[in-house]
């Protein structure tokens, strides 16, 4: 009987495929194939579990073994009953013993070898009750085979579903018994240091057997994971293809995934899994292999990311950059919203390979890379373009300004300076932006950048460019307006004016909070919301802080003793690393006592405080300067800043006072409030923008202790009159 005649309930192809599985799932999960075939499809070699050890030694075990074995594989009818068994191996013995080739062996049925039905009854039996059973005193073989020379025992047995046959003459039980145990040893050895880790997994895909190698492998002992659920042992990112895979088993098939798996420390692990459904009567039964390929993953992620990434800088190629803007113009696609590109260029790279050689100007990129990435904050936005060329990505900026502060913050943190080869460097960029809408080429926006870039370059470095024209426009606004507050600072123009701070409960002036004004050379006073948001992100306003310092703190020297002075400090100059220094030595020139001078730091500032920047304010502190949180109540700051910083008095922001005039309960109930954190931390207090006697009466009820607002009188230079203002 030949292949073509197994499982005739099944087309050809799948009758192949049939055979194919049994063994696989059987010997040791591997895909077989056949070597050699005949015309019948089979040959005397038998199936091959391609590059599978465990196969190719059980086969080994099977061919030296002294008697006749076969393997079986049950036949239904489409009701589902057994009708015969077909052999799908049979050793030399076997096939000798029944007189046929080893090829005619394969596909044959168990009634045509052995006509009887008693041999088939204890098959069934066996298949039945899943117990081994001997079977005596059955003489002879099919097609007229040699007979043993004493009556032979033949033992029934599963393994892993298929039906094992096993000759053996009475007098050599103990034999057999022997070479079974080694048999069974050999198995074991096989599970404990194999290489692939085998779970088998019951209908519910619950654990119900583990090789032991999985401890070597993953750290696991069997015993722990033994009905358990297989998905826990599955990374989540992996576990929906594993589902989805999973559904593809519903009948006889396979899959194969790269998965990371849990090891008993907690650490994962990527290995290769392989699933197959077992050829049993319980469906949904599973046989998984995993095989480490830890390894070899981390090699091909090392190299993915050296093939996409710049060596030097470790950013991102402009192959890469170029998609990255590619899919961000697609995710703006009836959005309305914009995106810019910012091309930025390293000015003088060709005078440093050249005082340097290139691996000067290697580190200098390097450098430069580096700075950039932490302008920005976001390494994934950053790429290397060609040559001295990075490429930034800004994602949906709400207005020009916000790309030209960008800009501006960049150019700050590049041009500081550096040692390369001990020689000082102060390096510079030139910024390119280009902005667009969902529907424009990556190629044709990173051009754009290139050419504005270019402009920049060309304007005198050290600056950045736009080429949309509303952003050109306002930047170039804000550019003139930086030039002429940096002019009307070297001209005079900026001068200290001062706005009194009452007590309420006496009317008398307690001192004045000195403010910045610009007064034109034409007489127009620039109003401070224009100049110093401007001034603040060109990097002019800590000159604008310390010029009110010294104009204050000698105006405050003209003034009886019992007055103080607050100067307001930006978190700019709260960063200088020598701000201490610069007050004393301030204080020092007017001859004022520390304690007279108030410094006053936003809620906003607050939140800029490293520990260098609270060490300075503590040292300050500890001088005798006296520090003020001002518009307290906007909702930026911690009350843990009242803690543990050494403040000394709370201001009111003036939109609380404003709010008290509409007789908002909420802001009137809010500056109760406020009042009470003061007076639980023993604080002075200011309320900001009182303009009415009503105003003031109210915050005084309320445990205000000073106020300042156009009822005392507005930002003016000082007039040395401090006559009480009634209540």
């Amino acid at each position: 009987m030949g292949f073509s005649d197994t499982f005739p309930f099944l087309h050809p192809v799948s009758r192949q495929r049939r055979l194919r599985e049994v063994i696989t799932d059987t010997f040791g999960g591997q895909e077989p194939h056949l070597e050699g075939r005949d015309s019948s499809g089979l040959t005397g070699k038998g199936l091959v579990a391609s590059g599978s050890p465990a196969w190719a030694r059980s086969q080994s075990i099977f061919e030296s073994l002294p008697d006749p074995f076969l393997l079986l594989v049950p036949e239904k009818n489409p009701s589902g009953s057994i009708i015969d068994f077909v052999c799908v191996y049979a050793n030399g013995l076997a096939s000798a013993l029944h007189g046929r080739s080893p090829s005619g062996m394969l596909g044959a049925r168990l009634l045509d070898v052995q006509p009887s039905h008693g041999l088939f009854d204890h098959a069934l039996q066996v298949m039945e009750k899943g117990q081994a059973v001997v079977v005596e005193g059955l003489h002879g073989a099919g097609h007229g085979g040699p007979v043993p020379s004493h009556p032979p025992e033949i033992r029934l047995f599963l393994a892993n579903g298929l039906l094992c046959c096993l000759w053996r003459e009475v007098t050599d039980r103990m034999a057999i018994q022997q070479q079974l145990v080694e048999a069974e040893r050999r198995y074991r050895l096989l599970a404990r240091h194999g290489s692939d880790v085998v779970v088998e997994l019951d209908s519910d895909h619950r654990i119900i057997w583990v090789s032991e190698s999985i401890e070597t492998r993953l750290g696991w002992r069997p015993a722990v994971l033994l009905g358990q659920p297989a998905i826990g042992l599955v990374h989540r990112d992996h576990r929906g293809q594993v589902l989805l895979a999973g559904l593809r088993l519903a009948g006889p098939g396979s899959f194969r995934e790269e998965l990371r798996i849990l090891c008993a420390d907690g650490g994962w692990r990527w290995m290769t899994g392989t699933a197959h459904s077992l050829p049993r009567e319980d469906a949904g039964t599973l046989m998984l292999s995993f095989r480490d390929i830890h390894d070899q993953v981390r090699i091909r992620v090392e190299l993915d990311h050296r093939l996409q990434h710049d060596p030097l800088t470790s950013l991102a190629l402009r192959s890469v950059a170029l998609d990255r803007i590619r899919r961000a113009l697609d995710g703006l696609e009836g959005t309305g919203l914009t995106l810019a590109v910012l091309s930025i260029g390293v000015d003088g790279l060709t005078q440093v390979n050249d005082a340097l050689t290139h691996a000067g100007g290697d580190k200098l990129i390097a450098l430069l890379a580096a700075r950039i990435v932490r302008a920005i904050g976001h390494p994934e936005h950053v790429g290397r373009g060609t040559g001295d060329e990075f490429i930034v990505l800004l994602s949906e900026p709400d207005a020009g300004a916000d790309v030209t502060l960008t800009a501006e913050r960049i150019l700050r943190a590049c041009r500081a300076p550096v040692s390369i080869g001990g020689q000082p460097i102060e390096p510079t960029v030139s910024i390119g932006i280009a902005t667009a809408r969902a529907g424009v080429l990556p190629d044709e926006l990173l051009r754009d950048a290139s050419l504005a870039m270019r402009q920049a370059k060309g304007r005198g470095r050290n600056c950045y460019a736009l080429l949309d024209d509303a952003l050109a426009t306002e930047a170039h606004t804000l550019l003139l307006f930086a030039a002429e507050i940096q002019r009307g600072l070297v001209m005079g123009e900026f001068a200290a004016w001062f706005m009194p701070i009452v007590a309420f409960h006496t009317g008398q002036v307690t001192g004045y909070e000195a403010l910045a004004r610009w007064v034109r050379p034409d007489g127009i006073e620039v109003p401070p919301a224009d100049f110093l948001p401007c001034a603040e992100c060109r990097g002019l306003i800590a000159r604008i802080d310390l010029l009110v310092l010294r104009q204050a703190l000698a105006a405050l020297s003209r003034l009886p003793p019992t007055l103080t002075m607050a100067v307001n400090v930006s978190a700019a100059t709260l960063a200088l690393p020598d701000y201490p220094q610069l007050v004393a030595e301030a204080l020092q020139a007017a001859g004022v006592l520390p304690e007279r001078l108030h410094l006053e730091v936003t809620e906003t500032a607050l939140l800029t405080i490293t520990d260098r920047i609270g060490q300075q304010i503590q040292q300050l502190a500890s001088s005798g300067v006296r520090w003020y949180v001002d518009d307290f109540g906007t909702g930026y700051s911690s009350i843990s800043h009242l803690r543990d910083l050494p403040i000394a008095g709370l201001k009111l922001d003036r939109s609380f006072t404003g709010a008290l005039r509409t007789k908002d309960t909420k802001s009137l109930r809010l500056a109760q409030a406020l009042v009470g954190v003061a007076e639980g931390l023993e604080l002075d207090t200011v309320a900001e923008g009182v303009e009415t006697l009503e105003e003031a009466q109210l915050l005084s009820s309320q445990g205000w202790l000073h106020g300042q607002g156009w009822l005392y009188g507005k930002a003016a230079p000082l007039q040395l009159d401090t006559a009480p203002v009634p209540l």
